[in-house]
């Protein structure tokens, strides 16, 4: 964790006026899940407080469950968020691909919005963010590893969520994108198998990021929707060519053909 995130308290209950700006920097993403904050001596001075106060606010922290101090290790942000889908859940999901449309379907509904909003609200650092992961992906674009592109694809729609400024969005879609990190989707295997796949999904995500960056609020709903109905039509098309060749070889087993 580098450079100074955190601003000098004015408040007169410096201790509560620690936490509350605590948790305000969750609240609003500055501060993610796992993030170790600095050691005490140096968070006292950015804050501009004594360590017995720093100490009364993490403790207090601490017992609100949004920080959480590890023996020898540091104090981290806590895991608030979780995940939006339970592991059986989950388990359910990478084992039945039909359950891969539903998830994009929700997709299509929540993302389409906080593209329309972060068109709307983008700061100039949003803008240089989303840009800046857009270029990340760009980057690589010509290395054929589908683990490297879903890490960054990820990375590049949590940047439009939280460039919505509103707390709801980003961490409902924080969790929701942990899945597709976690390997549980294979949508790019997937695309990465058709000629010009790869291609087309970083035209669609370009698209994205320009209209984003133009404050473009219609065409940033527009073409989140269109990217992410390619990815469900894509798939639906690649499952029912599985399940037809499925039927045909159990149909030619039956005439005594073999696969």
């Amino acid at each position: 964790m580098t450079g100074k995130k955190f601003r000098k308290v004015e408040h007169t209950r410096v201790a509560q006026a620690v936490v509350e700006q605590f948790e305000q920097m969750i609240l609003h993403g500055s501060l993610r899940d796992g993030e170790k904050l600095p050691g005490e001596r140096e968070l006292s001075e950015q804050l501009e407080v004594s360590r017995q106060t720093l100490r009364e606010a993490l403790k207090t922290l601490e017992q609100l469950g949004l920080v959480e101090a590890k023996q020898g290790g540091g104090t981290y942000i806590a895991d608030i968020v979780g995940s939006a889908v339970s592991k059986p859940l989950i388990g359910l999901f990478s084992r039945h691909e039909e359950a891969y449309i539903d998830y994009m379907e929700f997709r299509v509904l929540l993302e389409s919005k906080a593209a329309g909003l972060a068109a709307e609200r983008a700061t100039e650092f949003d803008r240089q963010i989303i840009q800046s992961k857009y270029d990340a992906m760009a980057a690589v674009h010509d290395q054929d590893d589908p683990n490297v592109g879903a890490e960054l694809d990820a990375d590049f729609h949590h940047s439009i969520a939280e460039a919505t400024h509103n707390p709801m969005m980003i961490f409902s879609l924080r969790s929701i994108f942990e899945l597709i990190r976690q390997g549980v989707f294979y949508n790019r295997y997937v695309v990465y198998l058709e000629a010009g796949g790869k291609d087309r999904l970083l035209e669609q995500h370009k698209a994205i990021c320009d209209a984003i960056v133009q404050g473009d609020v219609a065409g940033a709903e527009r073409t989140m929707s269109a990217h992410l109905t390619f990815i469900i039509d894509f798939f639906s098309d690649a499952m029912r060519m599985r399940q037809r060749f499925e039927t045909a070889r159990l149909r030619a087993e039956t005439y005594g053909f073999k696969a």
